[in-house]
């Protein structure tokens, strides 16, 4: 059983595996047009045997360990980057990926497969010292460069983020909305928010958040409150543009942007999932117009 299933890992799973691509391939090449069958098999060979190359290093027997290994990776290295430039050629384009990063993807994919199974059979051939398994896995470096590019592309295309902001609106009257609050439903939360713009400092503050209230409404009246409180050191609400807009949000996991989570105003504890002891910072937004906004320096 262990000598069919050697067997089977040595010679038969990646023919398997390269086949199954291939006929994915294939189908999504007769779904589109620009997509040139016979162009793809002849890249797809061409680029197998250009990384077949470096499995001859497998001659230098011992020194293969702390030379060849090094030379290697940087063939592969260096052949990335020549990817990368012959993607911008005309013959690539040709090919028919075009702006579809997915399917050049899946062609290295077939690549590497094909390459990886040639290079432990050739190496294996060169060097008889039995670590041509792992000298096989220095083809991976090949799909660094590329994956780099592919990463920055889908990086850039990701659009700016959107706020809808919130305007304070103290002049509603809700004195007899939360006279009727559940006080038996209240979460404890820390806010914290600049008192103006030119502030260095985030002015931290324990309170209560009702568990059924949307989170607008409930900071309406956090401002109105706190401004009663503290007439002389007041949050500014306004500025020559008129009133500022604001932005609430609070980190998943560590204070750094990319666990940043935003909040929805017009949500409330439940929607905007947010759990005991929460910290929610608060940013002010000044805007210029109704459809413009811009975050303002804090």
């Amino acid at each position: 059983m262990n000598v069919l299933l050697l067997f089977f890992l040595k010679y038969l799973l990646a023919p398997l595996v390269m086949i199954v691509a291939t006929v994915v391939l294939n189908t999504i090449a007769k779904g589109k047009a620009v997509l040139k069958l016979k162009k793809l098999i002849v890249f797809i060979l061409l680029l197998s045997i250009i990384l077949i190359l470096p499995s001859l290093l497998g001659f230098l027997k011992y020194e293969f360990i702390w030379g060849g290994l090094v030379i290697s990776i940087c063939c592969y290295l260096l052949l990335g980057f020549l990817f990368n430039w012959f993607s911008t050629s005309k013959f690539f384009k040709d090919i028919g990926f075009k702006e579809n990063k997915w399917l050049m993807i899946l062609g290295l994919f077939i690549s590497i497969i094909l390459a990886s199974w040639a290079y432990y059979f050739v190496f294996s051939w060169a060097n008889q010292l039995g670590y041509e398994l792992w000298a096989m896995l220095t083809v991976l470096w090949f799909l660094v460069p590329p994956f780099y590019v592919f990463s920055r592309d889908m990086y850039l295309q990701i659009p700016s983020p959107f706020y809808k902001l919130w305007i304070v609106d103290n002049e509603v009257n809700d004195e007899e909305y939360w006279n009727s609050v559940d006080t038996f439903r209240l979460m404890q939360v820390t806010v914290k928010v600049k008192r103006s713009p030119e502030a260095k400092e985030y002015a931290s503050f324990s309170v209560k958040l009702p568990e059924d209230v949307s989170l607008g409404r409930w900071f309406n009246r956090f401002i109105d409150d706190q401004n009663i409180r503290f007439p002389n050191n007041i949050i500014e609400l306004e500025d020559g543009n008129g009133p500022y807009g604001w932005i609430l949000y609070t980190n998943k996991w560590l204070p750094m942007p990319i666990f940043t989570r935003m909040l929805d105003f017009e949500g409330d504890v439940i929607d905007n999932k947010i759990k005991n002891k929460t910290i929610l910072y608060v940013r002010r937004v000044s805007k210029n117009n109704e459809e413009e906004a811009k975050t303002a320096a804090e």
